[in-house]
């Protein structure tokens, strides 16, 4: 027994020596190394990554810089910081290896789009904002402004509620007018786009696919806009695509899928609620309460929900970019189906895109060919949300009765409701029409052609290699159509009908239920030829760097269009025989425009660095527009601006271990307006004629002919002018974990285009448009990017900017009465007066109760006269919010990344009129037909009148702090052996909105400023897939 035990031990013990044998080896291939990384100015690098080659085993730096890591003695280490470029160091068994990183290249050169080329974004001296969407971004943006929302300071983008296609209004530090318009000016890959759009579209931006966008630089300043000179008053937005990259072909491919549900609805009554308010304020026996219900029975239907819908979208990108022999190239196809979330409202769009790049002669020759197409479906509702709001909640969808209205309840002269019997002629005229015939018998569709490309050569000069010159050839096309109708026996074709007129010009109207199919049709086409020479030279012997650009630039608009309407052929199977032969016919004659204007431009741009480190730029353009007389038609905006790198001065050596950017900039320049309506020649004495006027026609030789009519001019217009003082000072510290921008600008618009009225018989209209006024912006925004937590496995990136702006009219013309902002027939809530910002809100002072409920046609006496007048109306707020804030954040852990978005508008007040309409119960609830009234607010007893709408109690703080997304997503960065990259995410869009606004939604148009009918913001929730190989 004790010899086995022996044997036994024996074995053991000589298992345990081979074990330790093989283990110490082992033990001893793994050395611990430490050291310290520095940053390229010598300091110690703060959260630097030592990651050990072909492993993922990793360490960050500490506060000193110093790392330690374990490592095979055969081994390498990857030393890697932001700014620098990444350094690979073999182990070589040392213990210790302190590391000197370099700047990067990459870093040093990164550029910004600028007008007519770009320049280092280190040598930048005007006020830039600058968007690179990652691949969440691009997935959630059903359009290309959606991008710019809360992106930049100073930039609002109000876009047009829910509504799927994607309506915006962008309007950078202010806008800078009153009558013309307000949008940026927009260029796509080197082309200024037509800001009038054609029916059916509603913005350039819809062309581009979010997901084909590479950057958006946002010019703010007229230093960096002038070089655009007239058309660059509200700042440029310049949209650069992606390209195609040398190396074999990458192939990306995005879906995204959502879901969209109304967020919230108006407060309304109830069925029941209704009836019993009836009862209580009327009583059970008078007429109103007759007019509950049908049948006897309360159906208690939500208008509101049988308007609105949860609805399904989706979206997808392909994009296959690489080079083809000689040939950089890039094609994608993108496509998206919209669906609203008001029932048979939507958007389908397809788009496509191709971009080459080639190079020829020793790349002395670089050609860059763009083409842009998109083909956009769109479908509208036709107001049906308004009308829900305030339909009788206790009637029945349909008439279970039947009618001949397609049996949707209907209400007639009497004020009941239509029965089985009752004739189609007796429609109630001035009551809302069933909400939901007005989306089931309503077609209203588009369809959009737009395509914008342009081809530049770019030459060398090989006998000087500075200077080059350059040609750019470009087009924007765009053709919209539109087709109306209101189907047979709806309500609405009973309402309207149509009118025949014989051989003789006698008119005939029929009412019969069927009505008129109106269709139009629109097509913008402008050119562009611009040439230009641009001399580059460093000179280090004066340690001066020199960058002269001259040019010129042709540009071609072309407006046309038409539009008429016939009878609905489906009457071509009508009933009765007799109305048969109408099917198709045509009333009024086809209205046809044509109308096109040009801009010719000579520009000149220098900049200039002296050591590194002293930067001037100078620009000056000079512009010419057939729009204005031969005495007003050229405008000279020049621009300079300064710029000094801080940290460069040896005075701040000191502080460079800690600051990484230190620079001032100063700037002033003017730019130019000619955005006038839709009259391109104001100035010029004309005649029209209307063909599409019935009335307007007398009678000769046994026919009616249209006179030619004089129309209104103005010889004396020029161009609106806009000088811009911006000084800005960008910092940097940590090597970049902080870094940001703050900016204080004064705008000045002179001369501003303004509708006046003229002296008396001194023009052919009573009012028309005049120089007449002086507007001025002030402001200041304040961009901070901040990484607050870096480590191997985790990172939190946090930004955000605030603005402040504010604005005031200096000037205005007398006999300028500035009354805007209507509401109803004739009644204004809104006025532009010295001395106060424009657009402010014109009313009375509301009095009120102990309570805080406004006493009932009770307002302040502003002058003490003893009577209520217009004199004491009061200038009260703006409609642009004062404040805005955009907070987001991202937090990455390992392959997770987790993020959210706040966006927060103060100071943001609106004109309530959802409220104004439906909290006036005389005549609503006291006399037939009954509309309905809302349920959580003070009711008015009297009846609607003009004082008490143009009080300030209807006027409301709508300042908001909206969660735009909260998104989580995960990624795979090397499947299949290194070669699909695939990334998932979830997004929950518009989730939460903190607002103390009564009203469906605090964000309304700022064009506007008036709450009413607003296609309401969903909550979206979304899924998304991207792939790369």
């Amino acid at each position: 027994m004790q010899n086995i035990c022996f044997q036994m031990t024996r074995k053991a013990l000589l298992a345990l020596t081979l074990v330790l044998a093989c283990a110490i080896p082992a033990l001893a291939q793994k050395i611990t190394v430490t050291g310290t990384v520095y940053e390229p100015e010598g300091e110690p690098a703060l959260g630097a990554s030592v990651v050990v080659q072909g492993e993922t085993n990793g360490v960050v730096t500490d506060l000193d810089g110093n790392y330690s890591i374990v490592v095979d003695p055969n081994g390498s280490l990857v030393f890697s910081y932001i700014g620098c470029e990444p350094q690979t160091i073999a182990v070589q068994g040392r213990t210790h290896i302190d590391v000197n990183l370099a700047s990067s290249s990459v870093a040093l050169q990164e550029v910004v789009a600028i007008g007519y080329g770009t320049v280092k974004k280190s040598d930048a001296t005007g006020s830039v904002g600058i968007v690179k969407p990652n691949e969440i971004e691009a997935g959630l943006a059903s359009s290309a402004q959606d991008l710019l929302v809360g992106s930049s300071p100073g930039v609002v983008v109000s876009t047009d509620g829910g509504s799927p296609q994607g309506g915006a209004s962008i309007q950078i530090r202010g806008g800078a007018s009153l009558s013309a318009t307000t949008e940026p000016l927009i260029v796509i890959d080197g082309v200024p786009m037509d800001s009038k759009g054609v029916t059916g579209s509603s913005n350039p931006l819809a062309l581009v696919n979010p997901e084909n966008i590479e950057s958006m630089t946002i010019l703010k300043d007229a230093s960096a806009t002038a070089i655009f000179g007239s058309r660059a008053s509200n700042g440029v937005i310049i949209i650069t695509t992606k390209k195609g990259q040398s190396g074999r072909p990458q192939v990306n491919f995005s879906a995204n899928f959502y879901v969209n549900t109304p967020r919230n609805y108006m407060n309304m009554m109830t069925g029941n609620e209704f009836a019993d308010y009836i009862a209580q304020t009327q009583g059970k026996d008078s007429t109103p309460y007759t007019a509950i219900g049908q049948d006897g029975v309360i159906y208690n239907t939500d208008w509101q929900k049988e308007v609105l819908r949860t609805s399904f979208s989706h979206d997808y990108s392909l994009s296959v970019g690489g080079t083809a022999g000689f040939l950089p190239y890039r094609v994608a196809v993108g496509y998206t189906d919209n669906q609203g979330i008001i029932r048979n409202s939507g958007m389908k769009r397809l788009t496509g895109s191709i971009n080459l790049t080639p190079k020829f002669f020793d790349d002395l020759l670089s050609i860059n060919a763009n083409v842009k197409g998109a083909y956009i479906r769109n479908s509208y509702d036709q107001g049906a949300l308004g009308s829900a709001v305030s339909f009788n909640p206790t009637l029945p969808v349909k008439n279970p009765n039947g009618n001949v209205f397609n049996n949707w309840t209907t209400y007639i002269n009497s004020g009941n409701v239509a029965g089985p019997t009752t004739p189609g002629t007796d429609i109630n005229i001035l009551q809302a029409v069933n909400p939901r015939s007005l989306i089931d018998d309503y077609s209203s569709k588009s369809n959009v052609y737009q395509s914008v490309g342009n081809i530049q050569f770019d030459l060398k000069m090989p006998f000087l290699r500075e200077l080059s010159a350059n040609l750019n050839l470009g087009y924007d096309y765009s053709h919209g159509e539109c087709a109306n109708l209101n189907s047979a026996f709806s309500p609405n074709a009973w309402l309207s009908g149509f009118s025949v007129k014989d051989e003789n010009g006698n008119v005939t109207n029929y009412k019969n239920g069927y009505t008129n199919r109106s269709k139009s049709l629109d097509e913008n086409l402008s050119l562009l030829l611009d040439v230009l020479v641009n001399y580059n030279k460093e000179f280090d012997a004066i340690k001066s760097a020199l960058s002269v650009t001259g040019g010129y630039s042709w540009q071609h608009f072309n407006q046309e269009g038409h539009s008429f309407s016939v009878v609905d052929p489906a009457i071509a199977n009508a009933a009765d025989e007799s109305i048969r032969k109408f099917a198709g016919y045509q009333y009024a004659d086809t209205y046809y425009y044509k109308q096109a204007y040009q801009l010719v431009s000579f520009f000149g741009r220098l900049n200039y660095t002296f050591m590194d480190r002293y930067l001037l730029t100078a620009t000056l353009r000079h512009d010419g527009t057939s729009r204005f007389g031969k005495t007003h038609r050229w405008g000279t905006y020049p621009a300079v601006a300064l710029g000094w790198k801080i940290l460069d001065e040896s005075f701040m050596e000191s502080a460079r271990g800690w600051m990484t950017e230190l620079k001032l900039r100063g700037g002033y320049g003017v730019t130019g307006q000619q955005g006038l309506d839709s009259d391109f020649y104001p100035y010029l004495a004309k005649y029209y004629n209307n063909l599409s006027n019935m009335t307007n026609r007398y009678p000769l030789n046994g026919d009616y002919v249209h006179p030619l009519n004089p129309d209104k001019y103005n010889a004396d217009l020029k161009w609106e002018s806009t000088a811009t003082w911006n000084v800005g000072l960008d910092f940097g510290f940590l090597n970049g974990r902080i870094n940001g921008s703050i900016e204080y600008y004064i705008r000045k618009t002179s001369d501003l285009l303004v509708e006046a009225n003229y002296p008396a018989g001194s023009n052919l209209s009573n009012t028309g448009i005049i120089n007449a006024g002086d507007l001025r912006n002030e402001g200041f925004e304040i961009n901070l990017n901040t990484r607050p937590v870096v480590t191997q496995n985790f990172r939190w990136n946090s930004n955000i900017n605030i603005a402040y702006n504010k604005n005031k009219i200096t000037r205005i013309a007398d006999g300028y009465n500035g009354v805007t902002g209507s509401i109803d027939n004739g009644v204004y809530v809104e006025k532009h007066e010295v001395g106060y910002p424009a657009y402010s809100f014109y009313v009375y002072e509301q009095v009120y109760d102990n309570a805080g409920n406004p006493l009932e046609g009770v307002y302040v006496d502003q002058n003490g006269d003893g009577i209520i007048t217009d004199a004491d109306k009061i200038m009260y707020h703006s409609i642009f919010p004062a404040v805005t804030l955009n907070w987001s954040n991202t937090f990455n852990f390992k392959n997770w990344d987790f993020g959210f978005v706040l966006r927060g508008n103060f100071d943001n007040w609106v004109y309530n009129k959802n409220q104004a309409n439906n909290v006036f119960v005389n005549p609503t609830t006291s006399t037939v037909p009954l509309s309905n009234i809302m349920a959580d607010t003070y009711l008015f007893t009297q009846a609607r009148n003009t004082e008490q709408l143009t009080s300030n109690y209807f006027v409301q703080n709508a300042s908001f702090v909206r969660c735009d997304n909260i998104t989580l997503g995960y990624t795979w960065d090397n499947l299949l052996h290194d070669k699909l990259r695939l990334r998932l995410f979830g997004a929950v869009q518009n989730p939460f909105v903190i607002t103390k606004y009564k009203g469906l939604d605090p964000e309304v148009s700022y064009s506007k400023g008036i709450d009413n009918s607003v296609y309401p913001r969903p909550i979206t929730f979304s899924l998304g897939v991207v792939a790369s190989f």
